[in-house]
């Protein structure tokens, strides 16, 4: 049972109870107060938990004022269901639930004493630490039964359910979720039989009894829609689209999932919040879209965080890394995947054999094959123990690559063929089928009641229209059928235009940076260095040419680009330049401190051409020790360009190019260009380009230019 479920619960749970403790002590206004005020603090729990820890202080504080024993304990585990909530770092939570279960044992109080047994259930289970959670799980159901209370004994069984299956013991699981079945078929509502329900579909998708699966969650979502419960919806939405997912029919995986996310956006819920946008990024990743997968694994690793839940950090650490590994991003990959199993190794993760076998994927990627061969085989091994087949399989093929690749030809066709035969023996088109039967069987009883209910509607408009009033309804509908053809005739027209636009001025740009000349002089420095006998420069030389070409090549591609690429572009053109002359020079990059170079991102090449003058014009005609200092800072919300040398300045170099043949500077123009473009796009009149002289003591002493851009935050 996932947190959403444990909110839903216990709100209904402990209300109702102090709805009739209220009710049994309304002769004393004080208690009644409190027992009301507790009881708001419940409800508000999960929606407002700042509110629900100043309701349930003050029903502490009135509480201790007359001694009421049961009032402090029902207040007291209100505060610790609402740091739960809160995901508060300073372990309240456990510090609340304790004191109420004191007070619960101190008085008696069975059904306070499970409740409390409950809370600290998850409150451990959130921490990771599995024992301790199953421990106060069993004991909470013990006292639910002994006081006869049904709905928490259903409750209790979810919860021990939840623990199951992350050991992976799918028959206890089995086991206590019948039994929760069967006793919430027994009460008089339907919200705890759902949840159930939906808890069993996840135990047979474990079991990938994918059949039996689709047929509880459907049994679930009806029993959510005829209460019409946001929250059950949310949770029926997210395990449907998990179906859909394993069935690679990702549009609707993705459409369910976007069901599902603005419910839990609404509820403030990071758990669910965070698993939805873990399966949005896994469909985005599954259709090569990493970019996409990575903006939603970063969200959810921000939330788990946030939520200080390793389980969660460990598992969206290992997604990072996997979509980092298909965008051939190694080394970060390595970073997530490590971190993920420290976190998995220290809570003792179920899902450590999956982590470990993405391992073993980079290593083997890296040409680390030693490494890389003993953790798939330990992967392998551990999910055999844990009979997770998945695991199993991914392992299997991973151990057929790596022989192969390192000549066990033998060994690699045995792991091959055990992969393929516990592939084989998952079979899905039944409950493709079942899925699709289901659905439009939903749809069709819902689209033949609306169908129903218009054409009651369009016979009482029939009978009271008028052939006058139609011919005008006609025309009215040409005019306007008319007006709104012209409209997207001209609405396309103008984006075209200003797309193609967009484009000659990217490709003037992208020339302008490819100069010939400067690639020419380049490439004859690089044949002075070889025929001089110095191949080790000229082959350091050649390798920062070549990858300033391809960065130029990749950038310009883009509208916006990480600050961080277009730093190293910048800087790998400085060395280039370097390299070339021999008069020498120095450069330095001052980065603000508020600004993060990953999560920024600015147009490309605009920096470039300003470079290029600053060393061409600035310092070359000038003496050694010229020094060029580019500076980024945020300022009235954009980002600030500064490029600063101590060359001979405009007015000489100038002079300096009259001597030869003058020729406008396209590159300056072209920005000028670009950011008129980007000033009109985002109708920001601080967007500015301007060229400063320097002077000392009257006597020319370099150039600043300031650019002021607009950039992108990657994430919000």
């Amino acid at each position: 049972m996932g947190k959403l479920s444990v909110f839903t619960a216990l709100t209904l749970l402990l209300s109702c109870q102090l709805t009739a403790i209220s009710l049994i002590e309304d002769h004393d206004i004080d208690t009644a107060s409190i027992n009301n005020r507790t009881r708001q603090a419940y409800i508000m729990a999960r929606r407002n938990p700042d509110l629900a820890i100043r309701d349930a202080h003050k029903a502490l504080s009135d509480s201790r004022q007359i001694m009421y024993r049961k009032g402090m304990a029902d207040a007291s585990l209100a505060l610790g269901l609402a740091y739960f909530a809160r995901y508060d770092r300073s372990d309240s939570a456990s510090f609340y639930n304790y004191r109420a279960l004191d007070i619960y044992d101190e008085t008696g109080d069975l059904i306070g004493k499970a409740r409390a047994y409950y809370c600290l259930a998850y409150v451990y289970s959130l921490k990771g630490m599995l024992e301790e959670s199953e421990r106060y799980s069993r004991l909470s159901l013990e006292n639910f039964e002994k006081s006869g209370d049904k709905r928490g004994v259903v409750n209790a069984l979810s919860a021990l359910t939840h623990l199951a299956r992350q050991k992976g013991d799918f028959n206890s699981a089995l086991e206590m979720t019948n039994r929760a079945i069967e006793t919430a078929r027994s009460i008089n509502d339907t919200v705890p039989l759902a949840d159930a329900l939906n808890t069993l579909g996840n135990i047979y998708k474990d079991m990938l009894l994918f059949n039996e699966a689709i047929d509880s969650y459907f049994e679930a979502l009806n029993l959510w829609e005829n209460k019409n419960d946001s929250s059950g919806l949310a949770v029926a939405y997210g395990s449907i689209a998990l179906m859909y997912f394993y069935q690679k029919e990702y549009d609707r995986a993705l459409e369910f999932n976007f069901k599902k996310l603005p419910i839990s956006e609404r509820m403030g819920d990071k758990w669910e919040l965070s698993k939805t946008l873990n399966n949005i990024s896994q469909i985005y990743t599954a259709e090569n879209q990493h970019d996409s997968a990575l903006l939603y694994l970063r969200k959810g690793l921000s939330l788990n965080e946030q939520m200080n839940y390793p389980s969660g950090v460990a598992g969206i650490c290992h997604n990072i890394s996997s979509a980092l590994l298909l965008n051939g991003e190694l080394d970060s990959a390595y970073h997530y995947i490590s971190r993920s199993i420290n976190l998995a190794e220290k809570i003792n993760d179920p899902e450590l054999s999956t982590y470990i076998t993405t391992l073993g994927r980079i290593q083997r990627r890296k040409g680390n094959y030693e490494e890389s061969l003993r953790n798939a085989l330990k992967a392998y091994n551990m999910a055999l123990e844990q009979n997770e087949q998945i695991t199993v399989a991914s392992a299997a093929g991973l151990l057929s690559s790596i022989y192969s690749e390192t000549g066990r030809k033998d060994l690699a066709y045995e792991y091959l063929k055990k992969y393929h035969a516990i592939n084989d023996s998952i079979s899905n088109n039944e409950f493709l089928k079942k899925v699709t039967r289901l659905e439009i069987q939903n749809e069709y009883d819902r689209k033949r009641e609306i169908a129903e209910f218009e054409h009651r509607q369009e016979l009482l408009i029939r009978e009271n229209r008028i052939k006058q009033q139609n011919l005008y309804v006609k025309g009215l509908i040409i005019l306007v059928v008319l007006l709104v053809i012209i409209s997207l005739f001209y609405i396309h027209n103008t984006r075209l235009k200003a797309r193609y636009a967009r484009i000659d001025l990217e490709q003037r740009l992208l020339r302008a940076q490819m100069n010939p000349h400067f690639i020419f002089n380049s490439l004859c420095a690089v044949q002075d260095l070889i025929l001089a006998g110095q191949p080790e420069k000229a082959n350091t030389f050649l390798v920062k040419i070549a990858s300033l070409m391809r960065n130029i090549l990749e950038n310009s591609r883009e509208e916006f680009i990480p600050l961080e690429k277009e730093i190293e572009t910048l800087k790998l053109y400085l060395d280039v330049q370097q390299l070339r002359f021999e008069s020498g020079f120095e450069y330095n990059f001052n980065i603000d401190s508020p600004i993060d170079t990953e999560n920024i991102s600015v147009p490309p090449m605009l920096a470039q051409p300003c470079l290029e003058n600053s060393v061409e014009h600035g310092l070359l005609p000038g003496k050694n020790g010229g020094k060029i200092e580019v500076n980024y800072k945020i300022e009235d919300e954009l980002l600030k360009l500064e490029v600063t040398d101590n060359g001979v300045g405009r007015k000489q170099a100038e002079g300096e190019k009259s001597k030869g043949t003058k020729k406008t500077s396209l590159s300056t123009t072209l920005i000028q260009e670009r950011l008129d473009f980007f000033r009109k796009k985002l109708k920001s009149r601080n967007i500015s380009y301007e060229i400063k002289d320097l002077f000392e003591e009257s006597k020319p002493s370099g150039t600043k230019v300031v650019i002021m851009m607009p950039y992108r935050k990657v994430f919000a």
